[in-house]
């Protein structure tokens, strides 16, 4: 019984470790739209006058691609990392990658640069209309990328690992201002 309970707990740190190795590697950007400068659009729309003036007007859909979204993330974003230890951090960028075999989903990646070596963090999240009887549309908002082993709600990743929605509590303000440019 001791050796059983030895091995769990071995087992337990091993993985423990892993997911802090991968925690702090970089996930594969090389195909996300609109991120290398040569792959950008000449003259991206504003996005959040275009989101705006759908919704004032009644718009049933707005088209945005991951190129566009992306390019003018590049162009207008200004983004900087605060705390204690943004004198060792720089952030590289803010991408939008589309999912659409994922059920739509999308995912929110902030691409840093910590003492020289790469990291990502990022959010999904998906985006529901359901037409009411009426005719009128309502949108939902679900803050996950569908289910980590048929248990728990994936928030996220860090690096390229997948994480639990509860993982992603301290990053949770970073994305939130990210969230109030729209």
């Amino acid at each position: 019984m001791k050796r059983y309970f030895i091995l769990f707990t071995l087992s337990l740190v091993g993985a423990l470790g892993y997911g802090i190795y991968l925690g702090f590697q970089s996930q594969d950007l090389s195909d996300i739209k609109g991120r290398l400068e040569d792959d950008r659009t000449n003259n991206p729309s504003s996005i959040p006058s275009l989101i705006q003036d759908a919704a004032k007007n009644r718009i049933d859909s707005v088209t945005i691609t991951e190129r566009e979204l992306n390019t003018w993330l590049a162009n207008k974003l200004k983004a900087r990392q605060e705390g204690l230890l943004a004198d060792h951090v720089k952030i590289k960028g803010v991408w939008v990658r589309f999912n659409e075999e994922e059920g739509g989903r999308a995912e929110i990646i902030v691409e840093r640069e910590i003492k020289g070596h790469p990291q990502t963090v990022s959010k999904f999240i998906r985006i529901e209309r359901k037409k009411k009887e009426d005719g009128s549309f309502t949108t939902y908002i679900y803050e996950d990328g569908g289910r980590i082993w048929n248990l728990l709600a994936a928030g996220g990743r860090f690096g390229p690992a997948r994480v639990p929605q509860g993982f992603l509590f301290f990053t949770h303000n970073a994305f939130q201002s990210l969230r109030n440019l729209f």
